[in-house]
């Protein structure tokens, strides 16, 4: 595989997504990229996958839940070896493939095994492997004897128990003559627990006046946007203690706010303006009077411009 440098890696990715029609930003911090088309995809770009950490994990799994989105990672090698084509391996959590298997994952191409505690299976139509073998008058033995599989094995694999190797899989394609992998595709997050911690007091503050009004949230790390949330919509939220920095970030808030179909505020403790660049701001002594979700949705839509 060629190695090259995170930035080249980077640009690569956001070529293969623009060629397929998604529209796609670049931000920095548990994700790198966001993407929509049909779906929307939150890659994290890293040359060596090693420097995906715990931390950085639990910020991608919670973002990618409070927008429906599907996360990767998208990287070249360990700090031992290089990745494997056609392998979605696992990391926190959180599937990590090359640029080529991202490529065909994008094409509804990739027939791909899943790596886990170092073995390399592939997910199979079990009911058409049943199916297959009924209509050809194979019991379960001699099928297992001719892929070199035991009995038990096979009637695993059969109901679903489990996953066979990957070249168990394509034994069994040559030998019955018939398509059984499934091809793989993005998977939505669904760590519901995947809520951080707020940082500080006001984000814990603005956490519970967001609990208080029924819409799930949960603080966020390394974004640029401190709590996601979601309830009859999607929301992301700048909290700010001052409010110097906020026009440097309504920009991003923005755009991303359009890829993850989120109403986009920020939250301050002090500012004299009813928005900035058009996100609507929302001052936290006055969420406290906010009565329910809907009454919040109306503000924002007032403050809007």
């Amino acid at each position: 595989m060629r190695m090259f440098g995170r930035d080249i890696l980077t640009s690569k990715i956001v070529n293969t997504l623009l060629s397929r029609e998604f529209e796609v930003f670049l931000t920095h911090g548990c994700f790198d990229i966001a993407a929509k088309r049909d779906e929307t995809l939150l890659v994290k770009s890293l040359t060596n996958v090693d420097s995906f950490d715990a931390g950085l994990a639990t910020s991608l799994r919670a973002v990618s839940h409070m927008f429906s989105a599907s996360p990767f990672v998208v990287s070249l090698r360990t700090n031992r070896q290089p990745l494997r084509d056609s392998m979605v391996y696992n990391r926190f959590d959180v599937p990590v493939v090359t640029p080529a298997t991202f490529e065909d994952i994008l094409e509804d191409d990739a027939y791909v095994s899943q790596a886990a505690k170092g073995r390399h299976s592939v997910e199979i139509d079990a009911a058409a492997l049943r199916a297959k073998r009924y209509e050809l008058k194979f019991t379960l033995e001699e099928l297992a004897a001719l892929v070199g599989v035991s009995k038990k094995a096979l009637y695993e694999i059969e109901s679903k128990r489990t996953n066979p190797m990957e070249k168990t899989a394509m034994k069994l394609e040559r030998l019955l003559k018939v398509r059984l992998r499934n091809a793989y595709s993005p998977q939505p997050a669904v760590h519901s627990d995947d809520r951080l911690e707020p940082a500080t007091p006001l984000q814990k503050k603005v956490s519970s006046e967001l609990d208080r009004l029924g819409i799930e949230n949960t603080s966020v790390r390394h974004a640029q946007f401190e709590i996601a949330g979601k309830q009859e919509f999607s929301l992301i939220t700048h909290v700010a203690e001052d409010a110097k920095g906020l026009k440097r970030v309504a920009s991003p808030i923005k755009k991303l706010s359009s890829i993850f179909g989120a109403r986009a505020f920020f939250v301050a403790e002090k500012y004299d303006r009813r928005s900035v660049d058009g996100v609507p701001v929302v001052l936290e002594e006055d969420l406290h009077e906010v009565a329910n979700a809907k009454e919040l949705k109306k503000i924002l839509g007032e403050n809007n411009g």
